[in-house]
């Protein structure tokens, strides 16, 4: 059974582990922000968790992203200890006792998740004791809350006119503003009937031998298509409800160990699954897949059904409805394709190249990703830029609070 990682509580501990072992060198103060310090291990524990989300590799922080990520980093704690000082000005507090329910709330969780003797164990294993992790926290709630209830004010203060709007409208006009809103529409490529007898074909022969007793992580090492499980003999590790997609879970709970499943259908393609321990509510179980691929002529059509659907769009149907009707999305389709909104420095990597051209109410041609055909539109309805102009003025806000705050204290960044 693999060791388990209890990344909530690493995450909310602020990577204990990685600290510890340079604590000797990296506990060198880097900033002071009135009467409270920030340490370079404060920077490096978060730097350690931002890697670990990213997928860097300690190549890619010593080859320049990591003194990026580390001023963004120092920046963030230097605001944070700005909007804490700003709140206690404004006598801003929250309740000891709502606190402390979140505490004892979040150890119930972890202690559930994991069972109450791992959770003991993880912690010796990471020199902590829960009185510690009871302590940080206390200070993560409290610091996420007196955000939460500065954020509220600042959002009271903020008006939103036609006129704001208008400008919005006219100082954008025949260009992506710096922060917009987009819509899509997805056709994904079906495959064909014949594609899908041919993996099914396949699927239902790796299940015949291994209902005939082939040893089933060898099964998997040859014939999975799964790149991340199939060199591993198909182990999926322990996982819990909502892990899988639904099909898969639902059909790994229903084993018993040692037991093999029938064919499973999901969006991947078609599973075989092969249950092997269960502990408490979570359970390890292999599996077999054969990806269900689209030809291409199932893209080709894809493409010319998301042509249609543009068409539709241009002769006057409104895009939201077209979206809710067509779109293989399902996420989405149900808002009318919102996806949300984006900056000019952060767009949605897979619509980049297109919408860079675009502005306000276009409908870009169809953009092909890994999950098939998309029709983005640059949204300029009311309720969407008005959503868009509330978020400016409200960093506008806070940007101008924080500046003022800073302007009052004693902030000093030592830094070579």
């Amino acid at each position: 059974m693999r060791r388990l990682l209890l990344i909530p509580l690493l995450v909310c501990l602020a990577a204990h582990s990685y600290a510890q072992p340079r604590r000797e060198l990296a506990d060198e103060i880097v900033a002071v922000v009135d009467r409270s310090i920030i340490l370079r291990s404060d920077i490096l524990t978060q730097m350690a968790m931002v890697a670990l989300q990213q997928g860097l590799s300690r190549q890619d922080l010593l080859a320049g992203q990591g003194e990026k990520i580390f001023l963004e980093i120092l920046e963030n704690l230097i605001q944070e200890q700005l909007l804490l000082a700003k709140a206690k000005e404004d006598s801003v507090e929250v309740p000891r006792d709502v606190i402390e329910e979140r505490v004892r709330g979040r150890i119930r969780e972890m202690k559930e998740e994991y069972g109450s003797a791992a959770f003991v164990r993880q912690l010796q294993d990471e020199g902590l004791t829960e009185r510690e992790v009871r302590d940080r926290l206390r200070k993560r709630f409290r610091k996420e809350m007196i955000r939460q209830i500065m954020y509220g004010r600042m959002v009271q203060e903020v008006t939103v006119t036609q006129r704001d709007l208008q400008d919005y409208r006219t100082s954008n006009e025949g260009r992506l503003p710096p922060i917009y809103s987009l819509s899509h529409i997805m056709v994904s490529p079906v495959p064909s009937a014949d594609r899908e007898e041919e993996a099914r074909e396949k699927i239902e022969v790796i299940l015949e031998r291994a209902q005939q007793g082939e040893n089933f992580a060898a099964l998997a090492r040859e014939y999975s298509e799964d790149p991340g499980s199939g060199p591993n003999g198909g182990d999926l590790g322990f996982f819990g409800r909502g892990d899988m997609v639904s099909e898969v879970e639902n059909a790994a709970y229903a084993l018993r160990p040692g037991e093999i499943s029938g064919v499973v259908k999901s969006d991947f393609g078609f599973h075989v699954l092969k249950l092997e321990e269960v502990s408490g509510d979570r359970i390890r179980a292999r599996h077999v897949l054969i990806k269900l691929e689209a030809s291409e002529t199932d893209v080709t059509a894809a493409y010319q059904k998301a042509l249609r659907l543009r068409e539709r769009i241009q002769s006057g149907e409104p895009f939201a409805e077209v979206a809710r009707e067509a779109s293989d999305h399902d996420e989405t389709a149900v808002n009318g394709g919102v996806l949300g909104s984006y900056t000019l420095e952060n767009p949605p990597p897979g619509f980049a190249a297109v919408i860079g051209t675009m502005s306000l109410g276009d409908v870009s041609v169809p953009v092909q990703t890994e999950f098939g055909w998309h029709l983005v539109r640059v949204n300029d309805e009311d309720a969407e830029l008005e959503e868009l102009v509330r978020q400016s003025k409200i960093q506008d806000l806070f940007d101008r609070v924080m500046a003022e705050t800073r302007d009052k204290l004693h902030v000093d960044i030592r830094l070579p």
